[in-house]
């Protein structure tokens, strides 16, 4: 194993568990420095890294409170269906880790046991998790997939089971060979705008960037126009493709160029214009045919613009949602599409569809979901919004007594859960866009019978925000007293959120 990981970028693994004792790291390679000096043969035994037994303890400690926290998870959902990664930082080790996250089945306890199964790198390497992330998390689910019935009666010695993590180490020598992109210090991102001309592209991405002077008489976008934008720790490249028909022709015949390696796309579509449904969901089609012959899983957003808020309860309107919805579920059976209605005139619907998309980037999503929804249960929070200091929403949480709270009436339910609660997410958003300019780091407002709560916090040196909306300000003395825990567990998934 040690002759592996000194011909990789990979430093070590380790396999933790949520044991009789807490958590305890149960199988390390290389193995802690006093396993090999007490193994050594001589004092010349090279070392890969120095991590003694309790170092991996303190990674154990780690990995599995983001999971389970307090344990209260363990007795109110199936955890058995729980499966996340994560991306985390050990800066005190100089390493970053992918972190699997799941529980296993044992006949040794009583619950389903938590564990933790880290693949580390150095910490200026850490792209190389990022942008290999799928191939990644592919192996290690193979991997579990095989490795789980071998801890089903009781733990091996570490002898027993070394050459799972050995077939695993090999696995990701040959992703190392054939990298999904180069190995840098920053992860750079390419996302695509597509869709037909006219459909909304331009003005989405003015929208994004604040820069309402330039909707007036804005004209088609010609050619690719490609800018970027630092966020997140990151660098994003943004490519507006021009969706004249000649221009679509081009970039399918020179797919290798304009979609190859897109990490995200957001397709438009003009929700008003039913005449050119047909033209639109045949593009679509077309690009959906050339990732699939890159073999490239990239996930697509759907946009559907212009939905003004002076026709979106319209019959014609409603009638093209529809038939939108029903197209884009036809198209792609596997996956149900996840559509926003925007409009320029509603700027939060813009910066909701676009932040959906940024989180699908990040590998601690469903992690950091995972424990604002602890958060909001443990308070009593209806609903819960956390925003980065652009606006972009990095996690959300809500309960369907959010609606009734605010007495904004029901509307039918036309595509997603969300579209319930966006009225909602917009008034707590418009507090965000005032108080932003005010010092103080908490305000309380009365909206209807609810409250809503807003907290300033500092993620390390990054300013972010909390919404709360709740049915009783008393509420608010709880979360005070459980913020520091939550954002003790979530800052370092925070941090590494898409960088």
């Amino acid at each position: 194993m040690e002759e592996i990981l000194k011909s990789s970028i990979v430093r070590g693994i380790l396999f933790s568990a949520y044991d009789k004792l807490g958590p305890e790291p149960i199988y390390m390679f290389p193995k802690s420095s006093e396993q090999n000096k007490s193994e050594a043969k001589d004092t010349t035994h090279e070392e890969i890294h120095d991590l003694n037994l309790r170092d991996y303890t303190q990674i154990s400690i780690k990995n599995l409170s983001l999971l389970i926290g307090d344990s209260t998870i363990l007795n109110r959902v199936n955890v058995e269906k729980f499966q996340y990664f994560g991306i985390i930082p050990f800066p005190d080790f100089n390493l970053t880790s992918l972190t699997f996250f799941h529980f296993v089945n044992v006949k040794f306890s009583q619950e389903p046991l938590a564990t933790a199964f880290s693949l580390f790198v150095d910490e200026n390497k850490r792209s190389f998790l990022y942008n290999n992330i799928n191939r990644l998390k592919n192996i290690t689910l193979d991997l579990f997939q095989v490795f789980d019935n071998e801890i089903v009666d009781s733990f091996k010695s570490q002898d027993e089971i070394e050459h799972y993590f050995k077939n695993f180490l090999e696995k990701v020598l040959k992703i190392e060979e054939t990298p999904t992109t180069p190995i840098t210090t920053q992860r750079k991102m390419k996302i695509i705008f597509a869709g037909l001309d006219d459909s909304g592209k331009t003005s989405f991405l003015l929208s994004i960037d604040r820069k309402f002077s330039k909707l007036m008489g804005l004209k088609p976008t010609f050619g690719a126009q490609v800018s970027s934008i630092e966020t997140l720790g990151t660098t994003i490249f943004l490519w507006d493709l021009g969706g004249q028909f000649s221009l679509r022709e081009k970039y399918l015949n020179r797919a290798q160029i304009y979609l190859y390696e897109a990490d995200l796309i957001f397709y438009f579509i003009d929700i008003r214009n039913r005449n050119r449904f047909e033209e639109s969901f045949e593009y679509l089609q077309n690009i959906t045919k050339v990732l699939k012959s890159f073999k490239q899983d990239t996930p697509i957003i759907y946009i559907l613009s212009k939905g003004d808020p002076d026709i979106i309860e319209s019959k014609e309107l409603n009638d093209n949602l529809r038939i939108i919805k029903e197209k884009l579920i036809n198209i792609d059976s596997n996956n149900k599409p996840e559509m926003y209605i925007t409009s320029i005139f509603r700027l939060f619907s813009i910066l909701r569809a676009f932040s959906s998309g940024i989180s699908k980037l990040s590998p601690n999503k469903e992690l950091i979901g995972h424990n604002l929804e602890n958060f909001s249960r443990e308070t009593g929070t209806y609903l819960t919004l956390m925003l980065n200091s652009d606006g972009l929403v990095l996690a959300d949480y809500y309960t369907p007594e959010a609606v009734f709270l605010t007495n904004i009436p029901k509307t039918e339910e036309l595509l997603n859960v969300f579209e319930i609660t966006a009225p909602q997410f917009a008034i707590l958003f418009k507090i965000f866009s005032k108080y932003k300019a005010i010092k103080e780091d908490e305000a309380v407002f009365k909206v209807a019978e609810s409250t809503i709560l807003f907290k300033k916090i500092n993620v390390y040196r990054y300013e972010m925000y909390l919404l709360f909306l709740l049915d009783d300000e008393i509420k608010k003395d709880k979360i005070n007293n459980n913020l520091p825990n939550f954002l003790n567990r979530t800052k370092d998934l925070l941090i590494r959120y898409i960088a």
